[in-house]
């Protein structure tokens, strides 16, 4: 009785055992799709032998592993991947009629296609964010979602419902002024790979229509980059990401993405242009006076004879004087009239240069050379009237006859026919008039009765001359 009670509990021990075994290799089978190792058969059944109270086959017998037993079913009826299994679940659940569910679902639909961007089902997938988003009533973001199927998979199935779902939201959600932009830009290139098709819908409808689908628009450069961080062009891309928050208004939004883009593109063609419009955004948006002088300088010195250059040049004296930069703002007027000697702006650099000086610096000597230096340069009128200017100031702020007399002089000598001649002249003689030097005032006005004897002011001039020989 004892026996047969120990034989049964041993024989139940091994069945156990056996069962527990057949579960763990079960739970560490390797899953569906993998490929699967190890020999069906064997001669060697260490495996079983080894587990308590099971007996060891004789040698040489054949024992099926675990392998082989949780094998073949996988091998028959293969179970679906993750990819699959997700896609179904999301696929599902997309007719759903409760709007919590469908704003829940949205994401993962996101989030999926982020992963699996070239799936079988992707496409339909792309078409499936932009139904949700309609269904939610965000069709400007369904919209983008759209044109991007057009681009990413213009050869799949699901490509005439979604032809069909945007002229439809297009005919009855955007004006007529619009429609005819959206269309042309819904004709995506045949050339190209991917990545350049999709960076040319960005730049397209940044440019035609980035106010109008801001936000959207801001999520596609964002997924672009971060699945395309090697794409040749970035640089271009991400100006006109810039480009786009500067239009919309997002001034910082553009200083951050002017920034990131000359820092992570040092050496790009277009870090001028990227450059220009930075120091544009601080001064005009921003009104980061210094951190655009700064800028505009950096642009000057690196990009010599460019458009940028000469932008920055014409924007830096009034930065420069608003800031009270002013031995700044002289320094680039001297710059300008270098770099640039046959512009107007040159001209308008020596006149702008000797006001700084004369009036915000107190250097009315330097003034008086800059316009001399003026005369030298340009002819006619706008040397008079330099002349002219420099003997104001040398009347006034530095009390010299002397100077004030060779402006004049050197008036009448270089333009003795010019009708400012017989004015230097009087203006000379009454000079010398105030200072008692009447004899070389004399001098003065009987050149004005003598050579320009049909000017009004030879009239004058000869009462002077009366009125100081009854002196």
């Amino acid at each position: 009785m004892y026996m047969t009670k120990s034989k049964s509990l041993l024989i139940i021990s091994g069945f156990s055992l056996f069962c527990g075994a057949a579960a763990f290799a079960q739970e560490t089978a390797p899953a569906a799709g993998y490929t699967l190792t190890a020999a069906a058969k064997t001669t060697h059944p260490e495996d079983a032998s080894a587990l308590p109270g099971m007996a060891s086959p004789k040698a040489g017998k054949e024992v099926q592993t675990v392998t082989e037993i949780t094998a073949a079913p996988d091998k028959m009826n293969p179970a679906p991947s993750l990819m699959d299994s997700e896609w179904n679940f999301i696929n599902a659940r997309a007719s759903d009629k409760d709007e919590d569910v469908l704003s829940a679902l949205l994401p993962q639909v996101q989030n999926w296609l982020a992963v699996y961007p070239a799936a079988p089902n992707s496409a339909e997938a792309q078409l499936l964010k932009a139904s949700l988003r309609l269904r939610l009533g965000d069709y400007k973001a369904a919209i983008v979602d759209l044109l991007r199927h057009f681009y990413e998979y213009p050869g799949a199935d699901s490509a005439a419902d979604a032809k069909k779902l945007f002229n439809d939201t297009v005919e009855k959600k955007l004006d007529k002024k619009m429609k005819p932009a959206l269309m042309e830009i819904a004709n995506a290139p045949d050339a190209g790979g991917t990545p350049e098709k999709l960076s040319a819908l960005l730049e397209k409808l940044s440019v035609q229509a980035g106010d109008y689908f801001y936000t959207p628009l801001l999520a596609e450069y964002s997924d672009f980059f971060r699945r395309f961080p090697q794409y040749a062009g970035n640089d271009d891309l991400r100006l006109a990401l810039a480009d786009l928050h500067l239009k919309k208004g997002e001034y910082l939004a553009a200083k951050l993405a002017y920034e990131k883009m000359i820092e992570m593109h040092p050496s790009s063609p277009l870090i001028a242009r990227a450059k220009n419009s930075l120091a544009g955004t601080l001064a005009d948006n921003l009104k980061q006076y210094d951190n655009a002088i700064k800028v505009y300088q950096d642009i000057a010195a690196s990009f010599p004879g460019t458009p940028e250059a000469w932008t920055a040049y014409a924007r830096l004296p009034v930065l420069t004087e608003r800031q009270d930069k002013y031995d700044l703002a002289v320094e680039i007027y001297e710059k300008i009239i270098a770099i640039y000697p046959d512009k107007d702006e040159a001209y308008d650099s020596y006149i702008s240069e000797a006001r700084v000086l004369r009036k915000e610096l107190k250097k009315p000597a330097e003034a008086i050379k800059v316009l001399n230096r003026l005369a030298d340069k340009y002819k006619g009128q706008k040397a008079i009237d330099a002349l002219m200017l420099a003997a104001e100031i040398a009347r006034k702020d530095l009390k010299d006859n002397t100077g004030e007399l060779a402006m004049y002089d050197r008036i009448v000598a270089e333009y003795p026919s010019d009708p400012q001649a017989p004015r230097a002249l009087f203006a000379a003689g009454k000079v010398c008039e105030d200072a008692k030097d009447f004899e070389k005032a004399r001098d003065y006005y009987s050149a004005i009765t003598g050579k320009y004897s049909d000017d009004p002011l030879a009239k004058k001039a000869q009462g002077r001359i009366d009125g100081l020989l009854a002196r």
